[in-house]
């Protein structure tokens, strides 16, 4: 028999014994939250690989610090300016686009919208041998690609570490494609350059202004298309067609034009004809006739705005005059919002800057770089000049820059062929 201390002992451990599977139950009961992580849980996530698309160029042509094609000049890190990939990206684009003007980009909007890209969607190329071969590809001019790898940050910069690319299309947001409209109207009255008895030249009066010459970096570009502001001070009038073989004929009396037509572009005429040309439109009407610099030839394309240059937006101006080997007369396309036509043709016009790549400070009524400056880039012939509107392998745009021999030959495709300017201050319009 079990005395009465054993029955007391053995009810108290039953006690106990329910209190623990009542509290072991409880315990269970509890939400999720409140249980001890598993060692698998504790781990960091791992990286996982993702695709992102845009622009990718050597990082030296975003620098602005001026070099000169020295091997050794600037930072040869590849960077990618996205535009595609991950949802914190597209997140970017749209955060971006929200400020983008629907009127178009002044000079302080096209700086703000570059720097944003450059802020939040600058990736740099982890090195490696896929970064060098990459960078053999983009040191002169950019690419689209798409760029597989896993993302990091470091020092305040992002990083991929790439572990396969190719080649891509990237949709640009609708903004950026829309035709260029001008902040100001060409003036109303044309002022007429008289040829001879029968021939005219009408040309368009451009107003001053200031824009952001050269290409932003998240577009197709190349390292020559440095993004600077440029004031120009004065008006000025522009041709509104490039000179026709009719023209240089009846003021020159001969035709260098391998292409024949009264409407063509007169072409490979040597930069000391040009000149010549010049000088008797000039003295025959009383007002300085010359070429344009550089910097008003590109003005004048984009209608005086900062907006990006992508090939889609000019589509209906684009013509083949000027074409090698064969042209179309001029005004076979739509003039620009200025009413200019055959700013962006088949042939390349000469301006009158020596070759050489955009500056990268702010420039007030630019005449280019003078002969001696090492900045200018010459062949076997000597010196080049600067040409502008032409192709240039797959693509045609107003910031895109080539170059012409004195001697009238080209090492781009087309033709040189040129156009012509009156300084404003010096003109009286007339009408017909």
């Amino acid at each position: 028999m079990l005395t009465s201390s054993c029955v007391q002992s053995f009810k108290f451990r039953r006690r106990v014994w329910a209190g623990v599977e009542v509290l072991t139950a409880m315990i269970l009961a509890l939400p999720p939250v409140f249980a001890r992580p598993s060692l698998q849980d504790a781990k960091p996530a791992q990286p996982t690989e993702v695709t992102i698309k845009g622009n990718v160029l050597c990082n030296r042509a975003t620098d602005l610090k001026d070099w000169f094609w020295d091997p050794k000049d600037g930072d040869h890190t590849a960077v990618i300016y996205a535009l595609e990939g991950t949802p914190e990206i597209a997140q970017q684009v749209r955060t971006i686009m929200e400020g983008y003007p629907e009127r178009g980009l002044d000079v302080e909007d096209a700086i703000r919208i570059q720097d944003q890209f450059t802020t939040h969607l600058k990736y740099f190329i982890s090195p490696g041998p896929l970064a060098d071969k990459i960078h053999k590809d983009v040191e002169a001019g950019s690419h689209l690609l798409a760029l597989t790898g896993m993302i990091s940050a470091q020092d305040g910069k992002k990083w991929i570490t790439i572990t396969r690319y190719r080649p891509a299309k990237v949709t640009h947001p609708e903004k950026m494609l829309v035709a260029d409209r001008s902040f100001d109207p060409p003036g109303k009255e044309p002022l007429l350059l008289k040829v001879d008895d029968n021939l005219i030249l009408k040309c368009v009066l451009l107003p001053a202004g200031r824009f952001l010459q050269g290409s932003p970096f998240y577009q197709r570009r190349y390292q020559d298309e440095y993004p600077h502001e440029v004031v120009l001070t004065r008006p000025l009038y522009m041709a509104e067609v490039p000179v026709t073989q009719e023209i240089y004929q009846a003021v020159m009396g001969k035709n260098p034009s391998l292409s024949k037509g009264p409407l063509f572009p007169v072409e490979r005429v040597p930069f000391a004809d040009i000149l010549e040309f010049c000088r008797i439109l000039s003295r025959k009407n009383g007002v300085t006739v010359r070429l344009p610099t550089d910097a008003e030839w590109e003005y004048a394309a984009r209608v005086g705005t900062s907006n990006p240059c992508f090939a889609e937006k000019y589509k209906d101006q684009i013509s083949e005059t000027g074409s090698k080997p064969n042209h179309t007369p001029v005004q076979s396309k739509k003039p620009n919002a200025w009413g200019l036509y055959d700013m962006l043709c088949g042939g390349w016009h000469v301006t009158n800057d020596y070759r050489s790549d955009n500056v990268r400070m702010k420039q007030v009524d630019p005449k280019g770089p003078a002969a001696n400056d090492r900045r200018v880039h010459g062949d076997a012939t000597g010196k080049l000049h600067k040409t502008r509107g032409g192709p240039h392998y797959d693509h045609i745009r107003p910031n895109i820059h080539g170059a012409a021999t004195l001697n009238g030959t080209i090492w781009e495709g087309g033709s040189p062929i040129f156009r012509v300017v009156v300084e404003a201050g010096k003109a009286t319009p007339t009408t017909d």
